[in-house]
């Protein structure tokens, strides 16, 4: 939560009042907060990413849930139960897992806790639906995936993200007319792991993004010039306009408009 949200949540909390987007009136409310983390707080607010403060006045009641991993004596009921519940929702006959595999289930440290183990049960329906789940096929197919630690994950990102950028900058000074510095596109494969990591994808809007943001960057580069950039994105010029429209997508400030 950004900083300055917590001052107006602070200060919403002890007077009871709140203000509407642009409009200076008070206006009371009666609520009770709830509030749910994963992450230290008390390590947050050391590193000036959490008001005191408003920890203090948050701090009523705390109530600590217990990691999977530490109440591995309710892993079996768990299994039991979301296994019945997903085979009625996604309507396949439930596979019969038996001890060797609730064994391997409690001896695993679930870092995604009850949501991991939840999509570990969906994955053991959609593979062996009215099936036997052993342990060597938890071992094999329902656990083989690892869980990336978010650390490590974060600060490989902004490798990637530094050694991208050093790339297209070196891309940009040494391109020649053969297009032999050119930027990749991303290959369909790089999306195949995404479900190891998310649990699900907005495809329509992900779709859209990618589209409207090729488009910008065709305009941009081309000057303004539908034509061009049509033929850059391999597009029928009155296709591109058509998309433009939908996408709410104006030509770049200062463009030419003239030919076209």
């Amino acid at each position: 939560m950004p900083l300055s949200l917590q001052s107006k949540l602070l200060r919403a909390l002890e007077e009871r009042t709140i203000q509407r987007v642009g409009s200076s009136k008070e206006i009371p409310v009666d609520f009770r907060l709830v509030c749910a983390t994963h992450q230290n707080i008390e390590a947050q607010i050391q590193q000036g990413n959490f008001r005191a403060d408003l920890f203090f006045r948050i701090n009523v009641f705390p109530v600590r849930i217990p990691s999977l991993a530490e109440r591995t004596v309710d892993i079996p009921m768990l299994i039991d139960a979301i296994t019945k519940s997903l085979s009625v929702s996604i309507q396949v006959k439930p596979p019969k897992i038996d001890d060797t595999a609730i064994a391997e289930m409690s001896r695993y440290n679930w870092p995604g806790n009850v949501r991991e183990l939840r999509n570990v049960i969906e994955r053991a329906l959609l593979l062996f639906p009215g099936g036997k789940v052993s342990g060597e096929e938890v071992r094999e197919n329902l656990l083989r995936l690892k869980v990336p630690d978010r650390k490590q994950e974060q600060e490989a990102l902004w490798e990637a993200s530094e050694d991208l950028i050093g790339f297209m900058q070196n891309s940009a000074t040494e391109q020649n007319d053969d297009n032999s510095g050119a930027f990749p596109l991303p290959h369909p494969n790089h999306y195949r792991n995404w479900f190891a990591y998310y649990d699900q994808v907005d495809l329509r809007s992900h779709l859209r993004d990618i589209e409207e943001t090729l488009i910008e960057a065709a305009l941009e580069q081309s000057g303004g010039m539908i034509s061009h950039a049509a033929d850059m994105l391999k597009l029928r010029r009155t296709t591109l306009i058509e998309k433009m429209k939908k996408l709410m997508i104006e030509r770049p400030q200062g463009s030419n408009t003239k030919g076209s």
